[in-house]
């Protein structure tokens, strides 16, 4: 094997684009795990010139995206970086082209086109086209920023009169998404009702990286669309419940939660080839892919987002009763692997 070189991240540069805490978490447990390894690794914020390429082994682009459309200065500038690279043979992860890719709509037909087992998606321009698109992609929708991961202003559709009164409150452009009940699906399957599945929607989330999956969390909401924010797992760790379990009330509940995500933690996923592919297609070499578990074992996916949060363990819901900084330590130690492999193998193939 050649001299080590460097792995460069392009990050953005301060007030440049959206900060996410992940590189911090993800530096600390590297230098405490690979010391030597995390010593190799070099930021370039966006917005400070080029970056000096000698001895660079690998690009890393962490951009909010989609790039272009959020942040077009950075992108322009990350497109000049990844030139650069390619003329040196430097090979990229996630490269700039690939960010354009993920808003909603896009990435649905890129999905589709695919034939990755996902939402259909149409970009609604006015109020007054709001039915029309919902009924086009099957009646019950859901109605959100294109441009936007978060679960802030999001919005559903069921009939005509919700399309009316949500056509006043949300802003346009607005991506309308097709929606699956997959809590009706497990009913209608005969999953027991005492089961998680049919009693509450799920979202479930695990990493991509080239072929590798890793499993992250499985949480459950009484809401259509879950996320952190609206999950049990946080209504549960609130003072309130803390204080009713206390007192004899909800353990039942909060034991099944527990373990339900722990099982999802800890099992390999059958359906791992699918998340794979499904970024692939998207032309990113690693995102943080949140989808659904259909009864029958396959799955209906969201969203891939390869600009994710992973906080640190300590700061997790429900930590210690997760074993959340056990579980997000081993996530960061599988991407710092990944990265590593993936150096290795541009080494083997230049000797």
């Amino acid at each position: 094997m050649g001299k080590q070189g460097e792995i460069l991240i392009v990050v953005h540069g301060p007030g440049r684009g959206r900060d996410v805490p992940t590189g911090e978490v993800f530096m600390a447990r590297l230098r405490e795990a690979d010391p030597a390894f995390a010593h190799r690794f070099r930021f370039h914020p966006t917005g400070t010139g080029k970056p000096d390429l000698s001895g660079v082994d690998l690009v890393v682009f962490w951009l909010g995206d989609p790039l272009n459309e959020k942040y077009p200065d950075c992108f322009a500038e990350a497109v000049a970086v990844a030139d650069a690279a390619r003329q040196r043979g430097i090979p990229l992860t996630n490269s700039p082209e690939s960010l354009c890719l993920t808003s909603k709509t896009r990435q649905s037909a890129v999905w589709q086109q695919a034939g990755v087992p996902s939402a259909r998606a149409k970009l609604v321009y006015r109020p007054e086209e709001l039915v029309g698109a919902c009924q086009e992609l099957g009646g019950a929708c859901i109605v959100r920023s294109n441009v936007e991961h978060a679960q802030r202003d999001v919005l559903i559709v069921r009939n005509a009169a919700d399309a009316r009164r949500v056509a006043q409150k949300c802003a346009f452009p607005a991506a309308v998404i097709q929606l699956f009940d997959i809590r009706a699906e497990h009913r209608a399957a005969g999953v027991d009702r005492s089961s998680l599945f049919s009693r509450y929607h799920h979202k479930a989330r695990a990493f991509v990286f080239g072929d590798a999956v890793m499993r992250s969390h499985l949480f459950f909401a009484p809401d259509t669309v879950v996320g952190l924010s609206n999950c049990l797992l946080k209504r549960e760790s609130g003072p309130r419940h803390s204080m009713l379990r206390a007192l004899g009330f909800r353990r039942d509940l909060l034991k099944e939660l527990i373990r339900a995500d722990m099982d999802y933690f800890e099992r390999e996923p059958l359906y791992a080839q699918t998340l794979a592919e499904a970024v692939r297609a998207l032309g990113l070499d690693v995102a943080a892919v949140d989808y659904s578990l259909r009864p029958d074992g396959s799955v209906i996916l969201w969203e891939a987002n390869p600009y994710f949060c992973l906080p640190r363990g300590e700061e997790s819901v429900l930590s210690a009763e997760r074993n959340a900084v056990e579980r997000v330590n081993a996530s960061l130690d599988w991407m710092a692997n990944q990265l590593r492999a993936r150096v290795e193998y541009t080494h083997e193939l230049s000797a």
